[in-house]
């Protein structure tokens, strides 16, 4: 294979993996000094953080519309014929590839709920009869839900899932399967034919999809260049870049490729067939990008949070050692003395967060507000939208041709305004909607921020108070944990509330960095609430409707088509618009109830570890001093091995961020 396959990974996949592996091995360490020191639900936590620390892999999603060569690319990518690719629309299901030393595959049957059943080993000369449709078959949803192939690549030996997936604009049942799937991506890699490059409904999906789901690097790729005549290669890729210049976040991300000769030359062992292909550059690019954005922000993430984690546990060493120096007669007092003010914290923290539910009302009257004007707005602009609209299917005088003539011109005018409706809830979503949320979760954090402050400076003043330290030099022991009391708590609890795939990868813990990780959840599900508004879905409403009984006469059948069309929008809309508001609230609030249910958890936190120090004490104390002396020589031994994993922790840091 030609020498940049050979080096892959040298400075890029493998540097990535082997800092991946020097976290895991930090946590692995730090594990039984936290569950050691019985630290509320950081060993919990820590399971958390190496799962996703250990199973992090690059997920690169070939997406476009069918016929564009998304399998082709995937297979030269891999340097094998590992997935189907045919001349119609054949991939039914997602279908990642992924590392083994000996090639097999699994299906993922669907659960009725969505889920992944248990896996079905299969034969992978079977997969094909899986993962395909029928020549038949137009709609009929899939019985599995993905597909696994695992295949000795080298590309995949780094941590890389390729992912294919079913084309767009061809059937709306898979185009959801494609949809469902983009949040979890790393990378798009979005393919398109240097032959028909941008159509419509592909704009369309960069517009109404990629956008709202936060994918600001997606890289271009112009296949079938080989098929462009010589002469006329320059000026389509001038009139590809031109057409995607609303999408592109940087002019290194258009590729163009023949990517059948790049698999056929890795096949044959010919490196200057694939050299001569354009896919060498889309995959360094691809592996730098993976390997030095994505990948630090991978690290980074849990590793931010172990350091949390070893504060935690050098604050609770320190008050561990100061509590074996009291008598058990002392430790029983200094237990019983901290319940009325813990009891008192548990009613401020039933107080915050009954706050925060009520604002979260008030957040969805008003996104149900903003809903209803949205609508309304959509439903005014309808009747003009089909009138400006020069729809090339028109009727003739054929009688015998009248109906399927009408169904034409018909889908191509619902196709029109449902692009138009997306399009408007698009812009809606981000002029409107995410200033409204922004807006709504700084104005919560504003209104809790005194009780939660008050909250924790009354915690560090129950704490100080457990030793026979003064408050002051109490506080001082702990430098490192300079964070606002928001984020102390946010930092404790944000990894259990929060998908693990979308953990916190930057700046501070606050609710308004939650709302950035939220965001792209809450635009996938207000798509969801709005689905019906697709193309697909808006024909299949009409031809249930009353604009095919009856003959029109031709000489008013096309201005009149386009108005009967429109009229039978709006009323659908009118119709369903209450239920498609309340919807919207009801995604909205579900999504933001995670950072109610973070700073609960925080609170409960706080209030579960004081309890838990002072009582481990005075067991220890109550089954003797040769118990408490044990403990003590253990609180050292993990004073060391803490200072020993901060360094090497700082250092990985360091590395990851320069």
């Amino acid at each position: 294979m030609e020498q940049h396959r050979a080096q892959v990974g040298v400075g890029g996949y493998s540097a990535w993996r082997a800092r991946q592996e020097t976290l895991v091995e930090l946590i692995d360490r730090l594990t039984p000094i936290i569950s050691g020191l019985s630290i509320g639900s950081g060993v919990k936590k820590l399971a958390s953080v190496r799962t996703r620390a250990a199973s992090e892999a690059f997920k690169v999603m070939i997406v476009g519309e069918f016929k564009r060569g998304k399998s082709t690319v995937i297979n030269a990518m891999l340097g094998d014929k590992v997935l189907p690719s045919f001349a119609r629309p054949c991939t039914a299901i997602i279908n990642e590839v992924m590392w083994a030393d000996q090639r097999s595959a699994l299906i993922y049957p669907l659960e009725p709920d969505g889920s992944a059943g248990d896996p079905i080993p299969v034969g992978v000369e079977e997969i094909v009869d899986y993962v395909t449709i029928g020549a038949d078959d137009d709609n009929t949803p899939n019985p599995y839900q993905r597909a696994v192939v695992r295949w000795p690549l080298e590309l995949c030996r780094n941590g890389v899932v390729v992912v294919d997936s079913p084309g767009l604009n061809e059937a709306p049942e898979r185009e959801r399967v494609t949809l469902a799937y983009l949040e979890q991506a790393d990378v798009l890699v979005f393919v398109v034919d240097c032959q028909a490059a941008m159509s419509r409904s592909e704009q369309l999906f960069l517009d109404v999809h990629v956008k709202a789901r936060g994918h600001e690097d997606v890289f271009y790729v112009g296949n079938k260049i080989n098929l462009v005549e010589e002469e006329e290669r320059e000026d389509v890729k001038r009139e590809i870049r031109k057409r995607l210049g609303p999408y592109v976040s940087r002019p290194d991300r258009v590729f163009f490729v023949n990517a059948r000769a790049a698999l056929n030359g890795r096949r044959k062992g010919e490196p200057d067939l694939v050299g001569d292909s354009g896919m060498p550059e889309l995959e360094r690019t691809l592996e730098e990008f993976l390997t030095r954005e994505r990948g630090r922000a991978k690290i980074l993430s849990p590793a931010r949070e172990l350091k949390y984690l070893l504060i935690e546990a050098r604050e609770q060493i320190d008050r561990k050692e100061a509590l074996l120096t009291q008598s058990v007669e002392e430790l029983r007092g200094t237990y019983e003395r901290v319940q009325v003010p813990l009891t008192r914290l548990e009613q401020n923290r039933r107080v915050i967060v009954a706050q925060m539910e009520g604002h979260l009302r008030e957040t969805r009257g008003e996104v149900e507000d903003a809903g209803r004007r949205f609508m309304n707005r959509v439903i005014s602009q309808i009747p003009g939208w089909a009138r400006e609209y020069d729809p090339a299917n028109t009727l003739g005088a054929n009688p015998f041709k009248a109906r399927a003539k009408m169904e034409a011109a018909v889908k191509e005018i619902s196709d029109h305004l449902a692009g138009r409706i997306q399009i408007a809830f698009a812009e809606w979503q981000e002029k409107e909607l995410k200033p409204l949320l922004t807006r709504r979760v700084e104005d919560l954090e504003r209104s809790i921020d005194d009780d939660v402050t008050q909250f924790v400076s009354r915690i560090d003043e129950i704490r100080a108070s457990l030793t026979r330290d003064d408050a002051e030099t109490q506080l001082l022991k702990s430098p490192d944990k300079a964070s606002a009391p928001l984020e102390r708590l946010l930092a404790d609890a944000v990894s259990f509330v929060l998908d693990p795939g979308t953990a916190l990868t930057g700046g501070r813990f606050s609710l308004k960095t939650m709302l950035t990780t939220l965001l792209p959840q809450i635009a996938v599900g207000a798509i969801a609430v709005f689905v019906g508004l697709g193309p697909v879905a808006i024909f299949a409403m009409l031809l249930g409707g009353n604009l095919f009984r009856g003959a029109l006469q031709l000489n008013k059948a096309n201005q009149r088509m386009k108005e009967q069309v429109a009229e039978q929008v709006v009323e659908e809309l009118r119709n369903r618009s209450d239920a498609d508001v309340q919807n919207l609230g009801d995604e909205i609030t579900r999504q933001l109830r995670a950072m109610r249910d973070a700073v609960a958890q925080g609170l409960d936190a706080e209030i579960k570890s004081i309890r838990d120090e002072v009582g481990e004490a005075l067991r220890t104390k109550e089954q003797g001093e040769a118990d408490a002396r044990q403990t003590g020589a253990d609180l050292r031994r993990y004073a060391g091995e803490l200072n020993r994993i901060d360094e090497q922790l700082a250092d990985l840091i360091m590395d990851v961020a320069l």
